[in-house]
């Protein structure tokens, strides 16, 4: 019998896909503190999980985990280096919330162009002759520079040709036939088309080689102006930075559903700067917040650890393919 331990509460069609299987136990925990998992760790052969923080301390206490599966794509709060060392695959619900996060990147570059916020509290204060003064900018035929083209950034591709948009894709491992196929320019570098982005949507994930990837010296080449949206990981954005080129007038705008420190604490003043700001929408990591992504996400993490106690687990679900030892 295959214990799975579920950390936190995911969608009902997940867990009923663990729980058709007569050679598996799930046990759900009532809540995610570090307590009550090291409590229950012990003797799982799988653990799903969503945002809890999985360290090596709490994973080692189970000599039987044969996989940790991620309710998302993000592997930032599991130990993957531990894992990888023990031979242990960290499953990932690859393509799950693509679409979700594609969109919820639209909708906040969509706010900051059309100055929706503005115009909503124009009507509320009575002010119909605000929309002579708080003029939008139009996303046909602007410059939209994508920094990483996996499933997230090849959607929200898709969704800036089909508004128009001049677009420009930047990943280190580029698939060039298909930003031809979308219909985009493809580069390794992205630092050479800055200065003529008029916005900005960082798509990559946080590593060591991402992070603060964009930085003061990548904000102030922009083109006065330009927005940047983070709906990737807030590790990945040079927060100070970003408060230096918004307070200076060099950007008009930022859309953050990531920080550095989640949620914002209250004692942290460059953060607590960004949310004070009129010219910044915010979300709370909110990217895979939809229906569709959270039933999709709950299965495939479910499936991917069914898959690896059969022995099938994707390739392209395995975060830590690269680097896991063998058993």
């Amino acid at each position: 019998m295959k214990r799975v331990l579920v950390s936190e509460p995911i969608h009902e069609d997940g867990i009923e896909l663990l729980r058709v299987r007569d050679d598996v136990e799930v046990i759900l925990a009532d809540n995610s503190d570090p307590t009550t998992l090291a409590r229950l760790i012990p003797g799982v052969h799988g653990i799903a999980v969503r945002t809890a923080k999985m360290n090596a301390d709490l994973l080692s206490l189970s000599e039987d985990l044969e996989v940790v599966s991620r309710h998302g794509v993000g592997c930032d709060n599991v130990d993957v280096a531990h894992l990888s060392k023990r031979g242990i695959p960290v499953a990932i619900a690859a393509g799950a919330n693509s679409t979700s996060v594609a969109e919820l990147t639209f909708a906040m570059m969509l706010t900051l162009t059309r100055r929706l916020r503005d115009l909503d509290q124009a009507v509320r204060a009575n002010n119909f002759s605000a929309r002579s003064k708080l003029l939008a900018m139009e996303l046909e035929g602007s410059n939209l520079l994508i920094i990483g083209f996996g499933r997230i950034g090849r959607k929200v591709a898709a969704r800036a040709r089909a508004f128009g948009m001049n677009v420009t894709v930047a990943d280190i491992e580029l698939d060039h036939t298909l930003a031809n196929e979308l219909g985009c320019k493809g580069v390794e570098d992205f630092q050479s088309n800055l200065s003529n982005t008029d916005i900005l949507s960082i798509h990559v994930p946080l590593n060591d080689s991402t992070r603060h990837l964009v930085s003061d010296q990548i904000l102030s080449q922009l083109k006065p102006g330009a927005i940047l949206l983070n709906c990737a990981r807030g590790g990945i954005l040079d927060e100070a930075a970003l408060l230096k080129v918004l307070e200076n007038g060099h950007l008009a705008g930022a859309g953050l559903d990531v920080f550095s420190i989640e949620p914002p604490p209250p004692n942290n003043p460059i953060l607590r700067a960004l949310l004070a700001r009129e010219d910044v929408v915010l979300a709370p990591h909110a990217g895979a917040a939809s229906t569709g992504a959270m039933r999709a996400m709950a299965i495939m993490a479910a499936q991917n650890i069914l898959d690896c106690f059969d022995g099938v687990l994707k390739p392209h679900c395995t975060f830590n393919l690269k680097t896991l030892e063998p058993r």
